[in-house]
């Protein structure tokens, strides 16, 4: 599992389908399907219901997203604080 799959799901679970969160991120839409499979195939779990529709979030993929975006935040929270900051001076 890759933060960048964690930003994968939470965009596919915001957006509703997996072609318009691909274009959020400008990758093709089959990639993100392939990256959204091989999350499911390590987590052992579904976390969406696929259909020519769009996508549903499953149970298991509620619970699992609250976690992924509690991640994400904090990911935003570390590079906030230390990345692009000019360095401290030691005395």
């Amino acid at each position: 599992m890759t933060l960048q799959q964690l930003r994968y799901a939470t965009a596919v679970a915001d957006t509703g389908t997996i072609s318009r969160a691909a274009q959020q991120f400008f990758i093709a839409q089959p990639s993100l399907t392939n990256a959204m499979h091989d999350l499911e195939n390590d987590l052992g779990i579904q976390l969406f219901i696929r259909n020519n529709k769009g996508i549903r979030v499953t149970n298991k993929g509620e619970e699992f997203l609250r976690y992924a975006r509690q991640v994400i935040e904090q990911v935003v929270l570390l590079e906030d604080k230390y990345l692009n900051k000019e360095p401290e001076k030691q005395y």
